[in-house]
């Protein structure tokens, strides 16, 4: 392995550059570690990213559930189910109290109308039933996910961590042009799936599982705007060491025209949405559309590649 990350360096080096090697680093998830070169260029960190070929990116069916998935919908389902009981009760009480027939019915008509808006409520998020939860999800994702499709990635230098813009930018085709002026790049859409996930056929970069990062995703805030590893899995680099996918509020520019990467701007978070609509701003696949003129410096991120000559 050190032949091989000598001859990598030789690679680095011929970019004449002036990048400073920090240290040879073990990066990795679930089990799989790699070695590689972290360093620095003007004060900010890279890594090196080996490419592979024939890399499967895209979401479609095959794709498993997350484990937990089911957990948020009767946490949904329940919700809404005592919300019911509670107007039931609420109502009851003050229809025994009713000083005339007239009265009595008023208020029962006055339950009427509120159940309804809640079941409405409860259709229109999926939550009535599993079946309808699923048919939600899975029509969502059809809508918003990078289609299946195979590609050859190269080696790259990525930087670590996203960076938001300096200042808004007139359009996302301006941002796009600007950022890839050089010497630097932005990422494509499957370099960019595939820095993500790393060609896993998994739905989120950390796996398949939403145990111990839902919280944290539901409670805007509590992600450190780093570096130290703590204990969400939001919080940890991926496989290949780098922040990436962990907040919803940051749109990552990519080589594209008409979406960003890794989350909606807090939309859907903002919105009160529920599970269908947030945490598929934490998959590689996920689209979000861009529609408005000009982007926010508070919104907008990207983050830094350059492509090495083989």
């Amino acid at each position: 392995m050190s032949e091989i990350l000598d001859s990598i360096r030789l690679r680095i080096e011929a970019l004449r550059m002036g990048f400073k090697f920090l240290a040879k680093i073990q990066t990795g998830m679930n089990g799989i570690e790699r070695e590689t070169w972290l360093l620095e260029y003007e004060g900010s960190q890279f890594v090196f990213v080996a490419g592979r070929k024939n890399v499967i990116l895209g979401w479609d069916h095959s794709c498993p559930l997350p484990e937990g998935l089911q957990d948020e919908f009767e946490l949904g389902h329940e919700h809404y189910l005592d919300e019911i009981e509670e107007l039931k009760s609420d109502y009851q009480e003050d229809i025994l109290k009713a000083k005339s027939p007239a009265e009595a019915d008023g208020l029962r008509a006055e339950l009427a109308e509120e159940l309804e808006a809640v079941k409405e409520e409860m259709d229109e998020g999926g939550y009535s039933s599993w079946e309808d939860f699923m048919a939600k999800w899975n029509g969502y994702l059809s809508q918003c996910m990078s289609p299946l499709r195979k590609a050859n990635i190269g080696d790259m230098l990525v930087e670590v961590d996203s960076r938001y813009l300096e200042e808004n930018a007139p359009s996302l085709a301006e941002a796009v042009r600007s950022l890839k002026e050089g010497p630097f790049t932005l990422a494509t859409e499957d370099e960019w799936e595939y820095l993500c996930n790393g060609g896993a056929r998994t739905l989120f970069r950390w796996g398949g599982s939403l145990d111990g990062v839902v919280e944290d995703i539901y409670q805007v805030g509590v992600v450190s705007k780093f570096k130290e590893p703590a204990g969400s899995l939001l919080e940890k680099p991926n496989m290949f060491g780098l922040f990436i996918a962990y907040d919803s509020y940051k749109n990552e520019i990519i080589d594209n025209l008409s979406y960003t990467k890794g989350g909606d701007g807090g939309r859907s978070l903002c919105g009160g949405d529920g599970p269908i609509y947030v945490l598929p701003c934490y998959t590689a696949f996920y689209r979000n559309s861009v529609f408005c003129a000009e982007l926010s410096k508070n919104y907008y991120c990207y983050r830094r590649i350059i492509r090495l000559p083989g």
